[in-house]
Protein backbone atom coordinates (compact mmCIF):
# COMPACT_ATOMS: atom_id res chain seq x y z
CA UNK A 1 0.00 0.00 0.00
CA UNK A 2 1.41 3.77 -0.53
CA UNK A 3 1.80 5.22 2.43
CA UNK A 4 3.28 8.32 3.83
CA UNK A 5 6.16 8.45 1.45
CA UNK A 6 4.18 8.67 -1.88
CA UNK A 7 2.16 11.15 -2.69
CA UNK A 8 0.22 9.19 -5.45
CA UNK A 9 -0.41 5.72 -6.53
CA UNK A 10 -3.73 3.35 -7.71
CA UNK A 11 -2.40 -0.30 -7.44
CA UNK A 12 -3.52 -2.51 -9.65
CA UNK A 13 -1.72 -5.68 -8.34
CA UNK A 14 -2.42 -6.18 -5.57
CA UNK A 15 -9.19 -18.49 2.92
CA UNK A 16 -9.77 -19.80 3.94
CA UNK A 17 -13.43 -18.79 5.98
CA UNK A 18 -12.78 -18.25 9.59
CA UNK A 19 -14.32 -21.43 11.42
CA UNK A 20 -15.55 -20.66 15.00
CA UNK A 21 -11.85 -22.19 16.83
CA UNK A 22 -10.31 -19.67 15.06
CA UNK A 23 -12.43 -17.11 15.81
CA UNK A 24 -11.17 -16.84 19.30
CA UNK A 25 -12.13 -14.45 22.23
CA UNK A 26 -9.77 -12.44 24.20
CA UNK A 27 -10.18 -15.01 27.22
CA UNK A 28 -8.67 -17.68 24.78
CA UNK A 29 -5.27 -15.46 24.30
CA UNK A 30 -2.40 -17.82 24.28
CA UNK A 31 0.14 -17.49 27.28
CA UNK A 32 3.87 -16.76 26.69
CA UNK A 33 6.15 -18.09 25.53
CA UNK A 34 4.70 -19.66 22.77
CA UNK A 35 6.27 -22.13 20.02
CA UNK A 36 4.53 -21.12 16.27
CA UNK A 37 5.36 -23.12 13.13
CA UNK A 38 5.98 -20.51 10.31
CA UNK A 39 8.04 -19.56 7.61
CA UNK A 40 9.40 -22.10 4.29
CA UNK A 41 10.56 -24.53 5.89
CA UNK A 42 8.08 -24.97 8.61
CA UNK A 43 10.50 -24.67 11.50
CA UNK A 44 8.97 -24.04 15.16
CA UNK A 45 10.75 -20.64 16.43
CA UNK A 46 9.92 -19.54 20.16
CA UNK A 47 8.43 -16.51 20.63
CA UNK A 48 7.92 -13.79 23.86
CA UNK A 49 4.57 -11.46 24.09
CA UNK A 50 6.40 -8.34 24.87
CA UNK A 51 3.96 -5.68 23.75
CA UNK A 52 -0.03 -5.83 23.08
CA UNK A 53 -3.10 -3.86 23.72
CA UNK A 54 -6.52 -5.18 24.57
CA UNK A 55 -8.55 -2.00 23.87
CA UNK A 56 -10.61 -2.49 26.87
CA UNK A 57 -11.24 0.90 27.77
CA UNK A 58 -13.84 3.39 26.81
CA UNK A 59 -12.86 6.51 25.06
CA UNK A 60 -9.34 7.23 24.56
CA UNK A 61 -6.80 4.82 23.60
CA UNK A 62 -3.78 4.08 25.23
CA UNK A 63 -1.70 7.21 24.61
CA UNK A 64 1.45 5.22 26.32
CA UNK A 65 1.18 2.67 23.53
CA UNK A 66 -0.42 5.14 20.24
CA UNK A 67 -0.73 8.51 18.82
CA UNK A 68 -3.10 9.80 16.37
CA UNK A 69 -1.29 8.96 12.73
CA UNK A 70 -1.30 12.90 11.47
CA UNK A 71 -2.84 13.94 8.42
CA UNK A 72 -0.55 14.18 5.30
CA UNK A 73 -0.52 14.54 1.64
CA UNK A 74 -0.63 11.33 0.78
CA UNK A 75 -3.58 8.96 -0.57
CA UNK A 76 -3.87 7.28 2.79
CA UNK A 77 -3.64 9.69 5.30
CA UNK A 78 -5.17 13.14 3.07
CA UNK A 79 -8.60 12.41 5.25
CA UNK A 80 -7.43 11.31 8.78
CA UNK A 81 -8.45 13.79 11.61
CA UNK A 82 -6.78 13.44 15.09
CA UNK A 83 -10.35 13.76 17.51
CA UNK A 84 -11.81 10.40 19.62
CA UNK A 85 -14.69 10.25 17.23
CA UNK A 86 -12.88 9.06 14.64
CA UNK A 87 -10.53 6.95 17.26
CA UNK A 88 -11.55 5.69 20.34
CA UNK A 89 -12.41 2.39 22.24
CA UNK A 90 -15.78 1.43 22.36
CA UNK A 91 -15.75 0.11 26.17
CA UNK A 92 -16.62 -3.43 24.28
CA UNK A 93 -13.38 -4.90 23.77
CA UNK A 94 -12.38 -2.63 20.66
CA UNK A 95 -10.48 0.14 19.09
CA UNK A 96 -12.90 1.73 16.56
CA UNK A 97 -11.54 3.66 13.44
CA UNK A 98 -14.14 5.12 11.40
CA UNK A 99 -14.27 7.46 8.14
CA UNK A 100 -17.48 9.80 7.38
CA UNK A 101 -18.69 12.72 5.58
CA UNK A 102 -19.68 14.76 8.26
CA UNK A 103 -19.58 18.72 8.64
CA UNK A 104 -16.44 19.89 11.27
CA UNK A 105 -16.15 23.31 11.64
CA UNK A 106 -13.00 24.85 10.77
CA UNK A 107 -11.64 21.62 8.60
CA UNK A 108 -13.62 21.63 5.38
CA UNK A 109 -12.41 18.44 3.73
CA UNK A 110 -15.04 16.57 2.55
CA UNK A 111 -14.33 13.47 4.82
CA UNK A 112 -12.90 12.47 7.95
CA UNK A 113 -11.05 9.48 9.27
CA UNK A 114 -9.44 7.89 11.51
CA UNK A 115 -5.58 6.19 12.22
CA UNK A 116 -3.14 5.34 15.10
CA UNK A 117 0.44 4.46 15.21
CA UNK A 118 3.37 3.36 16.89
CA UNK A 119 5.38 5.67 16.08
CA UNK A 120 8.02 6.66 19.00
CA UNK A 121 5.95 4.59 21.36
CA UNK A 122 6.98 1.24 20.30
CA UNK A 123 8.47 -0.31 17.47
CA UNK A 124 10.37 -4.05 16.50
CA UNK A 125 12.87 -6.01 14.91
CA UNK A 126 11.92 -9.69 14.10
CA UNK A 127 8.74 -11.34 15.92
CA UNK A 128 5.55 -12.47 14.86
CA UNK A 129 1.95 -9.35 14.70
CA UNK A 130 -0.65 -10.33 14.96
CA UNK A 131 -4.50 -8.02 14.80
CA UNK A 132 -7.78 -9.89 15.24
CA UNK A 133 -10.15 -7.16 13.53
CA UNK A 134 -13.25 -7.08 11.42
CA UNK A 135 -14.61 -3.96 8.88
CA UNK A 136 -17.19 -3.18 6.71
CA UNK A 137 -17.32 -2.58 3.04
CA UNK A 138 -18.05 0.12 0.76
CA UNK A 139 -16.76 1.51 -1.98
CA UNK A 140 -13.80 3.79 -1.70
CA UNK A 141 -13.08 2.28 1.95
CA UNK A 142 -9.38 1.58 2.67
CA UNK A 143 -8.54 -0.25 5.88
CA UNK A 144 -5.17 -1.41 6.43
CA UNK A 145 -2.67 -2.84 9.26
CA UNK A 146 0.93 -2.23 8.34
CA UNK A 147 4.18 -1.34 9.37
CA UNK A 148 7.18 1.25 8.41
CA UNK A 149 10.27 1.38 9.25
CA UNK A 150 12.16 3.59 11.87
CA UNK A 151 13.61 5.63 11.44
CA UNK A 152 12.74 6.07 8.00
CA UNK A 153 16.78 7.48 6.94
CA UNK A 154 17.34 3.84 7.91
CA UNK A 155 18.25 2.79 5.09
CA UNK A 156 18.91 5.24 1.99
CA UNK A 157 17.12 5.86 -0.93
CA UNK A 158 13.57 6.77 0.73
CA UNK A 159 10.37 4.94 -0.19
CA UNK A 160 10.00 2.07 -1.20
CA UNK A 161 13.54 1.55 -0.99
CA UNK A 162 13.06 1.94 2.78
CA UNK A 163 10.95 -1.26 2.92
CA UNK A 164 6.92 -1.32 4.09
CA UNK A 165 5.30 -4.38 5.43
CA UNK A 166 1.45 -4.26 4.76
CA UNK A 167 -0.33 -7.13 6.59
CA UNK A 168 -3.79 -5.88 6.10
CA UNK A 169 -5.31 -3.91 3.21
CA UNK A 170 -8.79 -4.45 1.64
CA UNK A 171 -10.55 -2.17 -0.59
CA UNK A 172 -14.05 -1.36 -1.94
CA UNK A 173 -16.71 -4.61 -1.73
CA UNK A 174 -14.16 -6.94 -2.68
CA UNK A 175 -14.14 -10.88 -1.03
CA UNK A 176 -10.64 -10.56 -0.50
CA UNK A 177 -7.52 -8.78 1.43
CA UNK A 178 -4.26 -8.00 0.86
CA UNK A 179 -0.80 -8.48 1.78
CA UNK A 180 2.26 -7.22 0.18
CA UNK A 181 5.89 -6.03 0.75
CA UNK A 182 7.37 -3.46 -0.87
CA UNK A 183 11.02 -2.31 -1.86
CA UNK A 184 12.80 -1.29 -4.59
CA UNK A 185 13.32 -4.36 -5.94
CA UNK A 186 9.58 -5.47 -6.14
CA UNK A 187 7.77 -2.14 -6.49
CA UNK A 188 7.19 -0.55 -10.20
CA UNK A 189 7.47 3.21 -10.94
CA UNK A 190 3.64 3.33 -9.91
CA UNK A 191 4.54 1.71 -6.52
CA UNK A 192 3.12 -1.33 -7.18
CA UNK A 193 4.43 -4.52 -5.51
CA UNK A 194 5.37 -7.89 -7.01
CA UNK A 195 5.87 -9.18 -3.64
CA UNK A 196 1.85 -9.61 -2.59
CA UNK A 197 -1.21 -11.82 -2.24
CA UNK A 198 -5.07 -11.61 -2.42
CA UNK A 199 -6.87 -14.78 0.06
CA UNK A 200 -10.87 -15.38 0.77
CA UNK A 201 -11.53 -13.51 4.29
CA UNK A 202 -14.43 -14.16 6.74
CA UNK A 203 -16.34 -10.78 5.61
CA UNK A 204 -18.87 -10.75 8.70
CA UNK A 205 -16.49 -11.40 11.71
CA UNK A 206 -13.51 -10.62 12.81
CA UNK A 207 -10.69 -12.99 11.09
CA UNK A 208 -6.60 -12.80 12.72
CA UNK A 209 -4.10 -11.46 10.48
CA UNK A 210 -0.25 -12.32 11.39
CA UNK A 211 2.51 -11.62 10.31
CA UNK A 212 5.83 -13.66 10.96
CA UNK A 213 8.87 -11.48 10.52
CA UNK A 214 12.54 -13.17 10.72
CA UNK A 215 15.45 -12.19 9.38
CA UNK A 216 15.03 -14.52 6.48
CA UNK A 217 11.73 -14.11 5.38
CA UNK A 218 8.28 -12.37 6.06
CA UNK A 219 5.50 -14.73 5.94
CA UNK A 220 1.77 -13.47 6.30
CA UNK A 221 -1.40 -15.61 7.79
CA UNK A 222 -5.08 -15.51 7.59
CA UNK A 223 -6.58 -17.35 10.97
CA UNK A 224 -3.70 -18.94 11.26
CA UNK A 225 -3.06 -20.35 8.02
CA UNK A 226 -0.41 -19.34 5.76
CA UNK A 227 -0.75 -17.43 2.67
CA UNK A 228 2.55 -15.91 1.21
CA UNK A 229 6.24 -15.68 2.20
CA UNK A 230 8.85 -13.67 0.69
CA UNK A 231 12.29 -14.48 1.12
CA UNK A 232 15.46 -12.70 1.57
CA UNK A 233 17.97 -14.17 -1.26
CA UNK A 234 21.16 -14.93 -0.05
CA UNK A 235 23.29 -13.02 -2.44
CA UNK A 236 21.01 -9.45 -2.72
CA UNK A 237 21.43 -6.93 -0.67
CA UNK A 238 19.80 -5.28 1.79
CA UNK A 239 17.63 -3.43 -0.79
CA UNK A 240 15.91 -6.77 -1.46
CA UNK A 241 15.59 -7.02 1.99
CA UNK A 242 15.80 -3.67 3.84
CA UNK A 243 13.48 -5.47 7.08
CA UNK A 244 16.34 -5.66 9.42
CA UNK A 245 15.44 -2.34 11.08
CA UNK A 246 12.66 -1.54 13.63
CA UNK A 247 9.36 -1.38 12.23
CA UNK A 248 6.78 0.22 13.73
CA UNK A 249 2.29 -0.99 13.17
CA UNK A 250 -0.30 1.56 11.99
CA UNK A 251 -4.14 0.96 11.85
CA UNK A 252 -6.23 3.23 10.14
CA UNK A 253 -9.67 3.37 8.04
CA UNK A 254 -8.89 5.67 4.92
CA UNK A 255 -10.38 5.91 1.69
CA UNK A 256 -11.42 7.97 -1.12
CA UNK A 257 -8.19 8.02 -2.63
CA UNK A 258 -5.79 6.28 -4.27
CA UNK A 259 -6.19 2.40 -4.81
CA UNK A 260 -10.32 2.43 -3.77
CA UNK A 261 -10.96 5.33 -5.91
CA UNK A 262 -14.15 7.61 -5.03
CA UNK A 263 -16.38 7.49 -2.02
CA UNK A 264 -20.12 6.43 -2.70
CA UNK A 265 -21.54 8.44 0.34
CA UNK A 266 -23.98 6.33 0.95
CA UNK A 267 -21.65 3.46 1.99
CA UNK A 268 -20.63 5.76 4.75
CA UNK A 269 -19.33 5.40 7.37
CA UNK A 270 -16.70 2.89 7.02
CA UNK A 271 -15.80 1.46 10.23
CA UNK A 272 -12.68 -1.21 11.43
CA UNK A 273 -13.16 -2.71 14.54
CA UNK A 274 -9.61 -3.86 16.52
CA UNK A 275 -10.23 -6.24 18.91
CA UNK A 276 -6.32 -6.63 19.62
CA UNK A 277 -3.07 -6.80 18.89
CA UNK A 278 -0.32 -9.04 20.20
CA UNK A 279 3.56 -8.63 19.15
CA UNK A 280 6.06 -11.21 20.00
CA UNK A 281 9.59 -10.68 20.17
CA UNK A 282 11.24 -14.01 18.01
CA UNK A 283 13.63 -15.69 20.48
Amino acid sequence: MTKQFLNQVILTTFFITCISSVACTKASVRSTPVTFTGGTTGSTRTYQLVWSDEFNGTGSFDTTKWAFAPRQTSAWNKYLTSLPAYASQDGGGNLVLKMDNATIPGDPVPYHSGGIQSLGKFSITYGKIEVRAKFSQGQGSWPAIWMMPVPATAHPGGWPTCGEMDIMEHVNNTSVVNGTVHNSTVDNANGASTATYSAPYNTTDYNIYTLVWTPTSITFYINNVPQYTYSKVASAGWQQYPYDVPFYIILNMSGGAGWPGAITNTDLPFTMQVDYVHVYQLQ
